[in-house]
């Protein structure tokens, strides 16, 4: 959602399609909740009955260090909880945004020092799981978006609202059809012709930025590839039986490469925020742009859009449906340090079963979860359309076997190709660090 830790990393997961419902001529669309997760809805959640539940004589105040962005901000959260907080006289929630680099490094700072928050509001690497309360095993949260995958050592530390999809292409209709392309590129040589037809046409072909942006995206085209036809690959690289350099990452290394060489990624991207990278992609001066279906909150909120933005999935390299990297969305942590054990808990549990808070929650970002709905735009449609029909989901670059810190490495591998580095070199330096950084 990620994301500075935005981007929300989560492990494979079967993929489970329950039929969408057909949108009427004219009607608004209606995003289904169900996706590549064998997620059931909680029968009978609703504001009142779960916002009362443990409500008896628990007070104090909760400190929540929560993932900030364009769309998820302190508004957003102190909205979010504010029902919560009303049926429970006596408690008061403070939202706090990251001081440091990401949610990661500031909660590792505020470890550090004594003053770790209740709750995390935030994707959060496994290294930091032994700090985390373990969640009950009741049916609200083994239910909850991908808990059951998500566990160390056997534990569910962490608890979702919904799921996250972030294998997507969105695209300039406009910029599609003033370049002469007319189909979305399924393969990764139409994909790089597509990027050609887009430069002569006078925009920049594929939109990026620096920060944690550049990485995240290759993740987002690779990992499918990567894993999408063996999901223990990470364990087979921790065995040494495999290796970046002989693997679907080199091939898109070296497409990579040979975008930023062609001038279709401008190599300016790296001083890029990501604000300005959403707001250059909405102003239309940029023909594609990879990303998570959190984009979609930004699309539909833009005002007076000169372009019809659409979706599709990202290439791979023969041009077959490519699974979708998949992570957990808008999920919850609570610190075994809290002396708010019973209150964060029930806090965390009206957050991820209140059906009210839940798809408050989806809707923030145009997210998915099994047995939930809500009305949607056309683009919300399309990306649930993409997702529904995707064969199965991928895990992203953190999560149960996957080394601390690879998302940070490989955003900076990535980057070193603007810098002058070949992907042989790149490929080559990702194996080195794994093998540095092997059991961590």
């Amino acid at each position: 959602m990620r994301h500075s830790g935005f981007i929300s990393d989560g492990a494979a997961t079967p993929s489970v399609r329950p039929a969408r419902p057909s949108t009427p001529r004219g009607a608004k669309a209606v995003v289904a909740a169900g996706l590549a997760t064998a997620v059931v809805a909680l029968a009978g959640c609703s504001s009142s009955s779960t916002a009362a539940s443990g409500s008896g004589g628990m007070t104090g105040d909760i400190r929540i260090l929560a993932n900030i962005t364009p769309v998820l901000t302190k508004s957003y959260y102190q909205g979010l909880v504010a029902p919560f907080v009303k049926s429970h006289p006596g408690v008061k929630v403070v939202i706090e945004s990251p001081s440091g680099t990401n949610v990661q490094s500031t909660l590792q700072q505020e470890l550090v020092s004594g003053s770790a928050p209740d709750i995390v509001a935030s994707s959060l690497d496994p290294v930091v799981a032994q700090q985390m309360t373990t969640f009950p095993d009741e049916s609200w949260v083994t239910s909850t978006p991908l808990s059951d995958s998500a566990k160390v050592d056997g534990r569910i530390w962490q608890v979702a609202t919904g799921l996250q999809n972030q294998s997507l292409v969105y695209y300039n209709e406009t910029a599609f059809q003033k370049a002469g392309i007319t189909t979305a590129p399924r393969s990764l040589a139409e994909f790089t012709a597509a990027l050609g037809k887009l430069q002569q046409a006078g925009y920049v072909p594929l939109q990026t930025a620096g920060e944690w942006v550049t990485g995240a995206q290759f993740s987002m085209m690779a990992n499918p590839a990567l894993l999408g036809d063996d999901p223990t690959w990470y364990a087979e690289r921790n065995d040494k039986k495999a290796t970046f350099k002989k693997s679907a990452y080199d091939t898109y290394l070296k497409a990579y490469a040979g975008w930023i060489a062609s001038g279709a990624i401008p190599k300016n991207s790296l001083g890029e925020k990501y604000q300005a990278s959403i707001d250059n992609f909405l102003a239309g001066k940029s023909g594609m742009f990879v990303m998570g279906n959190w984009l979609n909150a930004s699309v539909n909120s833009a005002k007076n859009l000169p372009f019809k933005v659409g979706a599709f999935p990202t290439p791979t390299p023969d041009g077959s449906p490519p699974k979708q990297m998949s992570g957990q969305a808008q999920p919850y942590s609570i610190l075994k340090s809290s002396k708010h054990q019973a209150l964060s808990l029930a806090l965390v549990k009206y957050l991820v079963t209140d059906k009210n808070a839940v798809t408050t929650s989806l809707r923030s970002e145009g997210n998915f979860r099994a047995g939930y709905s809500y009305p949607g735009t056309a683009l919300d449609e399309a990306v649930g359309k993409i997702v529904d029909t995707a064969p199965g989901t991928v895990a992203g670059t953190s999560g149960p076997g996957v080394n601390a810190g690879f998302g940070n490495e490989l955003n900076t591998v990535v980057q070193s190709l603007y810098t002058g580095k070949s992907a042989d070199e790149a490929a080559a330096k990702l194996d080195s660090w794994w093998n540095d950084n092997a059991g961590q």
